[in-house]
């Protein structure tokens, strides 16, 4: 059995499903994110896991234990919050020592827990600091810590990182998932930012209405993506809306001024209206001189916009159907604004649904 194994969990709040039948399964060593917008239950699932909140149904197994009706204190589990709820009135080795006095553990012992959590989290020669003496990034040091000191079981993380700027955030990513791979338990970590979960996670389920879309690897779940939903939240995609016709091993879509075509796809019927998604970066460009405008995935576009990301410079293109973004690496020939173009990506870069009926 997994080590954490959630079996058909649901949380009801009046006529609302907040988890609606989530089963999953969750490895001793893995760091998995629950990723998803706001109001998608992904935090009031990590609740259920913490014991914060009771299930509707379902069961909550730790280690082979049934701990659906433990308290949180009873289930080896520990939580790092999006605020990071420190006593500012306590020096950073009382707020170390602090979860280890309430669980009346011997000074000897608190000593050697505090001593090993500063040493593992780059703390050392700030203990007799308060927390209004020490950055945010060595505030969220100090609030992980205090997860770590009882040494639990399970670390469960919700937005940890929501209230650091950009640059430290990244910091903080490589540090999390360093102290997660060195210290061999389970991370579960909320997040609505897929960046932080495509570079720290294992697996990452992406959570949409209080179901699981889909849980798999991070590379499956950017590179091959199992439903519409996915394939628009996860990564930056352009979208093209028309009917299929499928022949000889290929689908081919007209709609929207464009043709394209990719492989067959289970459950895409002749004549059914899809949605095709392209992610950014894999929209490929050369000067309209060139040639090729026409023919399956291509089109004639003009450079509207450049916008530069670092070594990336992001295409904001216009064409007879609206707007198409290329993010192409900054080594590449660039196109100034004003430029005529042809934009083209592959048959297998293509991912291809039945339309949602909401039209989106």
């Amino acid at each position: 059995m997994a080590y954490i194994h959630l079996d058909g969990v649901s949380k009801q709040y009046g006529s609302v499903w907040a988890v609606d039948r989530v089963n999953m399964a969750i490895e001793k060593h893995e760091f998995v994110s629950l990723l998803g917008p706001s109001g998608s239950g992904k935090t009031t699932l990590l609740r259920i896991i913490a014991g914060l909140e009771r299930p509707t149904t379902g069961r909550v197994l730790i280690d082979g234990e049934d701990v659906t009706e433990l308290p949180p204190h009873k289930r080896g589990v520990a939580m790092v919050f999006q605020e990071f709820l420190l006593f500012p009135h306590r020096t950073v080795y009382e707020n170390l020592a602090f979860p280890l006095r309430m669980l009346k553990l011997p000074k000897g012992e608190i000593e050697a827990r505090v001593e090993w959590v500063v040493g593992i989290l780059a703390l050392r020669g700030l203990e007799k600091r308060y927390p209004n003496q020490l950055s945010g990034g060595q505030q969220q040091r100090v609030a992980l810590g205090r997860g770590l000191v009882g040494r639990p079981k399970v670390l469960l993380l919700d937005e940890p990182l929501a209230n650091l700027d950009r640059e430290l955030r990244q910091e903080m990513e490589v540090e999390i998932r360093k102290h997660q791979t060195d210290l061999g338990i389970p991370f579960i970590y909320v997040t609505h930012n897929q960046e932080e979960a495509l570079s720290m996670s294992d697996r990452i389920a992406v959570v949409r209405g209080g179901r699981i879309e889909d849980f798999a690897s991070r590379t499956d779940i950017y590179d091959r993506p199992k439903t519409a939903f996915i394939a628009q939240f996860v990564g930056r995609s352009n979208r093209f809306t028309g009917t299929a016709a499928t022949a000889g091993g290929t689908i081919s879509l007209s709609g929207d001024g464009v043709r394209i075509e990719t492989a067959t796809r289970p459950g895409i019927a002749d004549g059914e209206r899809v949605a095709a998604y392209v992610k950014n970066e894999k929209v490929r460009l050369r000067p309209a001189s060139a040639g090729g405008a026409g023919a399956a995935n291509t089109l004639a576009a003009t450079v509207r916009y450049v916008i530069l990301r670092g070594a990336y410079a992001e295409y904001v293109l216009g064409w007879s159907g609206g707007e198409l973004v290329a993010s192409r690496p900054r080594s590449e020939a660039e196109f100034t604004e004003g430029a005529e173009v042809v934009a083209c990506w592959d048959a297998a870069d293509v991912d291809l649904f039945p339309a949602p009926e909401d039209g989106r």
